[in-house]
């Protein structure tokens, strides 16, 4: 197949399911979201005792959008939107037009997997800033705050292209997809992810978590005791590459109606 066409169709998929998914009605979920961040974190500074150091708040801040954000929040939104990316397009029949398109369906793949990772690193950026501005505009930025903001960015975008390899597989391998992701990102992400033990490092946030030890030097995350950030960074592209040959083949193989 001739290079400028497969680019073009790449382009198109990637282009269209972009603007599908920032503006579709589950912006609606991520606004209140973002409501919900910005008034724990903004609450959560305004019970801060006066007087704290500036070490003192950056840990509070650190901690707090590790916790909500980078935990609980990401692999979430990621779910949303990963689990049901590749089932609403067969369920409102615009995937006839990718599937009967010359483009190969695995490239195809790739094209709703760029899509879904712009996409949750868009709206990850978002909740960053409101989830940062809230506690830090409130209690004074102080040195370093700068830098924990770009540094919770970065392992959001980070945790985007694992969670978004993961559940974007989820979406062809099961027809309720949305269930499994529920499963993952509540009970072994949320519940399991908690425990204390070898048990908790079966999960992404895990690595995720022990590259952000390796780059902030506040907060709990920076004592999190996990794995090094080399093979925190090793772990997660062997997953994410994974996910996608195993999607990339099985949206191949299988038969849409």
């Amino acid at each position: 197949m001739d290079t400028n066409i497969t680019i073009s169709g790449l382009k198109s998929i990637i282009k269209y399911s972009t603007r599908k998914m920032l503006f579709s009605k589950r912006w609606v979920i991520v606004l209140l979201i973002m409501i919900m961040v910005g008034a724990i974190m903004g609450y959560a500074a305004s019970q801060a005792p006066v007087g704290h150091t500036d070490i003192e708040r950056l840990n509070g801040g650190t901690t707090l959008m590790d916790l909500l954000i980078l935990s609980f929040i990401m692999p979430i939104i990621a779910m949303i939107y990963g689990a049901s990316l590749i089932r609403n397009e067969i369920d409102d029949k615009s995937i006839t037009q990718v599937i009967t398109s010359p483009l190969p369906r695995p490239i195809s793949y790739i094209g709703y997997y760029i899509s879904l990772v712009i996409s949750l690193s868009i709206i990850m950026v978002l909740i960053n800033f409101v989830g940062w501005l809230a506690f830090f505009g409130q209690i004074g930025m102080g040195d370093g705050a700068g830098d924990i903001l770009l540094i919770m960015i970065a392992l959001g975008v980070i945790g985007t292209i694992v969670y978004s390899s993961l559940f974007l597989m989820s979406s062809v391998i099961f027809k309720r997809p949305i269930y499994v992701g529920l499963f993952y990102a509540f009970i072994w992400e949320g519940f399991v992810g908690s425990i204390p033990g070898a048990i908790s490092k079966f999960t992404l946030k895990h690595f995720i978590r022990s590259i952000g030890s390796g780059w902030l030097d506040v907060g709990e995350i920076s004592l999190y005791d996990g794995a090094s950030a080399g093979t925190a960074f090793g772990v997660l592209i062997g997953i994410t590459i994974v996910c996608l040959a195993i999607g990339a083949i099985l949206f191949r193989e299988k038969e849409y109606p």
